[in-house]
């Protein structure tokens, strides 16, 4: 076994158990995203370079030693100075008794995201970003009722699990799904504080079921995108069901197929074989565009990046993609793509600063107006992927951060409602 890859599982182990240990005493956003990013970046490279099914598209495209060497001190970096702003910025226990408090805001909240839902398939494209994030304050009313004294409000969070597997299953695409998904168990486990081994049990749970989503989400996928009228679930089961009778992964073609959707190392090889030996070093273009598109409004910017990075993709890793595909180079990735393999290593470092003070600054907040704390999961939910570019990442950072801060301000000082419930103003 490489050195490099050595280092790189054991960290992985390591940012698995602070993950599964912060679980009940925290929202462990920070602590998912170094997770989700060691499982794509490191562990799903580790097993690509040892299986013997490899795709015709979807392989790794440097040697193991040339990959490592990058990847994993890269994802160092990041671990590390996520961890030392981690250390430094223990968020104050917050009072779970008075969340209660919240539920009549909350529903307010629930309601927002309904009528969201429904504006944004008729709003102009300049809005339909909005309209997103807005819909989202659904989950985030959901969680808060989870925190209710009252019975109806709870069964709000459990209905929205519900929907979100509807949703899912309707639309064929489970992202969404297994992303909140994940966030409503972190706020479950703040306030029923469980073991370290039901974290550990609930979240092999997990992993298991977005295996079983994804072995058959192919399948399921080609079948209601090709028009399916029928019972969504009835599908998906019958599905599951042959997959089952006959194994999850039938042969090595179809455990290499599997793995290959945890792996985002390709990608990243991909990027590394192709820069700058056909193309040169973007030098910190996609990072400045990056930035500017997340900080100016699109109709200011008629030409601003659209969200994607179809043409990143193809231009740094030299793969061409179909008219109906949308990848992205990630992070790690447009860091080797824009400054090599020691100025991708610094790029990671300082990512992991700006979201320690970004995480800085809500915790300050939080310590003023505790319901920003139910708004943690939506302003990072495009953060904690590993397989985007700095552009979504970034725009999305940006804009939810400061709709989240209108809205609040908004229904304050406008609106004039008090989140706290009317009796016990």
């Amino acid at each position: 076994m490489m050195f490099w890859s050595i280092v790189g599982i054991i960290t992985v182990c390591y940012v698995s158990y602070r993950f599964i240990k912060a679980l009940g005493n925290s929202i462990p956003i920070l602590e998912l995203l170094l997770l989700i990013a060691g499982l794509q970046w490191v562990v799903g490279p580790y097993i690509e370079y040892r299986t013997s099914f490899q795709h015709f598209k979807y392989y790794m495209y440097v040697d193991e030693i040339e990959y490592m060497q990058y990847a994993v001190p890269a994802y160092l970096a990041l671990v590390i100075v996520i961890y030392i702003w981690l250390r430094k910025l223990k968020m104050k226990p917050l009072p779970i008794e008075t969340f209660y408090k919240y539920s009549n805001y909350a529903v307010i909240l629930v309601i927002v995201g309904f009528a969201s839902d429904i504006l944004r398939s008729i709003a102009p494209g300049g809005l339909k970003f909005i309209f997103f994030l807005l819909a989202n304050f659904k989950f985030v009313g959901a969680i808060l009722l989870f925190f209710s004294k009252k019975k109806k409000h709870r069964y709000v969070f459990f209905a929205a699990i519900g929907l979100l597997v509807s949703s899912s299953l309707r639309s064929a695409m489970f992202h969404d799904l297994i992303l909140w998904g994940t966030f409503f168990y972190m706020f479950w486990a703040y306030k029923k504080k469980p073991s370290f081994k039901l974290n550990v049990i609930i979240l092999l749970t997990g992993f298991f079921m977005s295996t079983i989503i994804q072995a058959v989400k192919s399948d399921y996928r080609t079948l209601v995108w090709g028009g399916y009228s029928g019972s969504y679930t009835t599908l998906f089961i019958d599905i599951l069901s042959k997959r089952l009778s006959g194994g999850l992964s039938e042969n090595t073609e179809e455990q290499g197929e599997l793995n290959v959707r945890l792996n985002q190392g390709w990608i990243i090889s991909a990027i590394m074989e192709h820069t700058p030996r056909m193309q040169a070093y973007a030098d910190g273009s996609t990072v400045n565009e990056a930035i500017m598109a997340s900080l100016l409004p699109r109709f200011l910017t008629p030409n601003k990046k659209i969200a994607g990075g179809v043409e990143n993709f193809e231009k740094y890793t030299g793969i061409e993609l179909g008219s109906s595909t949308s990848m992205g180079m990630s992070l790690i990735g447009e860091g080797y793509a824009n400054y090599g393999r020691v100025g991708g290593m610094f790029f990671m470092g300082i990512w992991g600063c700006v979201l320690g003070w970004v995480w800085l600054f809500l915790s300050k907040k939080i310590e003023h107006n505790m319901i920003i704390f139910f708004f943690l999961p939506l302003i990072f939910f495009q953060v904690v992927k590993a397989e985007t570019e700095l552009v979504v990442v970034l725009n999305h950072l940006v804009k939810s951060t400061i709709l989240v801060f209108l809205f609040l301000w908004f229904t304050k000082k406008i609106l004039n409602l008090n989140v706290i419930n009317a009796e016990d103003r």
